[in-house]
């Protein structure tokens, strides 16, 4: 008899046994395996599993070979359950606690590594890898969101980045023809991935909006532009902030187009401007940057010639509230908006939350690519996913403070005294950002020199 038709039958004549202990009756062979009640020795383990008293299957059977609608567990798991995470001081326990604070405010958050490798893994099943695609990345212009960015481009190399303040989009068709003519080409194809995140910090102790910045002293906060467009919105109200598309402030070019489309959005979505806080402003920022993106792309893209992805949602920073302390871990998530490919012509909404996470030892590998050196970073699994915290050292140096204590003392050296030059302006009338069309007085056109005596 082969292995696996005497395994095979071992299991039935338990499936069978369990069925009879279930219902109540006895098996015939319960002295062949030594005990009333049903064990399964686990391959490869040192302690026995009891069968549970689990549904049976559709076939009628209590423990099936066909459909493996049986499950297992430990006797002491059995006798005494204790949560996953029973230790307070539990590095983990932190991360999965302030996971659910982030889901309470943004339901639909992952773990930016786990997203990512979703993502990815997602992408490659509709033929779009990091060597046959752009990635285009429109996020807010805060150094915080560099982190979001890193990840993108372990993936797909460098983005054509459409940022701006609050993550609006100002580029117009011809800044997303530009990103796409700078597309690899295969089988005849481009291919384009679309990534657009406002975000907004949610720090380590639960305040929203709340972000400790590097060597900056006190509280900071984030997105400055859009907890500004929720303060101007709730005191002015939506209707002084409806404009035709096109005018807008031009010392304020991009915060004023950011508000005005907000008021429009949430105009249409009949919100009460009274009752506006950050997170649904947040929220109300990523809907209308997807639709314009959508609209943007879809006067940009020929489909007989590309396919293209699009991935939105809102980046979340859950920071330690004190960078300084080294004990509190960072993390970053992001917030599932939409996606979809469009390949062919066809489009494919996907959900990443059905792409399986992977592995800690996984997560750890890939996202070390984004950040050039060795993880040791904690993990965590939840019911959803897996959380892993962003290294202190790398958001240190990415954002650009110093990880160490060093300053700049003294006196400098005697070179200070021979680079002082001076300048001249070629053109002192030229129109400023705010002049009216025409200027009072015509221009005067200068020459200028410098130090040297040269004239440009």
């Amino acid at each position: 008899m082969s292995r696996a038709r005497a395994s095979k039958r071992l299991f039935s004549t338990l499936a069978r046994q369990a069925e009879f202990n279930v219902t109540g009756g006895t098996a015939s062979g319960h002295a062949l395996l030594g005990a009333r009640t049903t064990t399964v020795q686990l391959t490869g383990g040192a302690a026995s599993s009891a069968v549970n008293k689990c549904a049976r299957c559709h076939c009628g059977r209590t423990m099936c070979m066909g459909h493996h609608n049986y499950s297992t567990s430990s006797r002491a798991a059995q006798q005494a359950a204790q949560p996953a995470y029973a230790d307070a001081d539990c590095v983990s326990s932190d991360l999965v606690g302030r996971h659910q604070t982030v889901l309470a405010h943004f339901p639909t958050a992952l773990s930016v590594d786990d997203y990512m490798s979703r993502v990815e893994v997602a992408l490659a099943g509709y033929g779009f890898t990091g060597d046959n695609s752009i990635a285009m990345s429109n996020l807010c212009r805060d150094e915080s969101c560099m982190i979001l960015e890193d990840k993108i481009e372990s993936v797909f190399g460098s983005c054509f980045s459409t940022h701006g303040l609050g993550g609006v989009l100002t580029c117009g068709v011809i800044g997303i023809k530009a990103g796409l003519s700078h597309s690899p080409v295969q089988g005849g194809k481009e291919r384009y991935v679309f990534f657009s995140f406002p975000h907004i910090a949610i720090d380590s102790d639960g305040n929203v909006g709340g972000i400790s910045r590097p060597n900056r002293p006190g509280a900071s906060s984030a997105c400055g532009a859009l907890i500004a467009c929720t303060s101007h919105l709730k005191d002015e109200g939506l209707e002084v902030n409806l404009k035709t598309p096109g005018v807008h402030d031009p010392m304020e070019p991009e915060y004023s187009i950011l508000k005005q489309r907000l008021a429009r959005r949430l105009k249409h979505e009949g919100v009460d401007a009274s009752k506006l806080d950050l997170v649904s402003v947040t929220k109300a920022a990523e809907r209308t940057i997807t639709s314009d993106l959508e609209y943007l792309v879809s006067k940009a893209v020929d489909t007989s010639k590309a396919d293209y992805a699009v991935f939105t949602g809102v980046q979340i920073h859950n920071w330690a509230s004190d960078l300084n302390n080294e004990d509190v871990p960072s993390i970053e998530f992001v917030s599932v908006g939409k996606s979809y490919v469009v390949v062919n012509g066809e489009k494919t909404y996907l959900d990443v939350h059905q792409v399986p996470a992977m592995s800690p030892r996984q997560l750890k590998l890939l996202s070390q690519a984004s950040m050039d050196k060795d993880n040791s970073t904690a993990v965590a699994a939840t019911a959803g996913g897996m959380i892993q915290e962003i290294p202190r050292d790398y958001l240190l140096k990415r954002l650009g403070g110093l990880v160490g204590k060093n300053m700049l003392s003294g006196e400098a050296g005697t070179w200070k005294n021979y680079v002082k030059t001076t300048w001249a302006e070629a053109h002192p009338n030229a129109p400023k950002l705010d002049d009216k069309l025409f200027a009072t007085e015509p221009t005067k056109e200068d020459t200028f020199s410098t130090t040297f005596g040269k004239k440009l």
